[in-house]
């Protein structure tokens, strides 16, 4: 998911599958905090973040994460068909209009990853989180 919301366009083959794990370990995906809401809206990223639960690539892309699922024996030829795509432009024009495009979405950005980087570093260092990364380690349920 990290490299997901950090992409500008994201290709999925259909058996790629996404998630927020990190709660069931009791840690949080906190950069995800910045990024998600704004993908798939609040009650959805409040979702995601907190049950864990594995959702497909068809989802993703329903929810705004994925821009196409294509069939796994085709993901690469897709993945080179968009590149070339982008590669028959101007580079320049594109570095440039790519520049222009992040500093008007992402205004409030870097507070806001600022401020997930605070709150993660809180959560990871309670003994809860502590705890549920053993027990990850340890192949074994955590005891909160």
């Amino acid at each position: 998911m990290t490299m997901a919301v950090s992409c500008d366009v994201v290709l999925a083959s259909e058996s790629a599958t996404f998630g927020y794990p990190e709660i069931d370990v009791g840690v949080i995906p906190a950069i995800h905090y910045a990024h998600l809401p704004r993908i798939v809206g609040r009650h959805r990223a409040f979702e995601l973040l907190f049950t864990g639960r594995v959702f497909s690539a068809v989802e993703a892309r329903e929810l705004g994460v994925v821009n196409r699922v294509v069939a796994d024996a085709e993901l690469e030829a897709e993945g080179e068909g968009l590149a070339a795509q982008f590669a028959a432009k101007s580079a320049a024009v594109l570095r440039m209009g790519r520049a222009a495009f992040m500093r008007q979405i992402d205004l409030d950005y870097r507070r806001s990853i600022a401020s997930a980087m605070d709150d993660f570093c809180n959560v990871a260092t309670s003994d809860e989180a502590q705890e549920g990364l053993r027990a990850f380690v340890e192949k074994r349920a955590p005891n909160w």
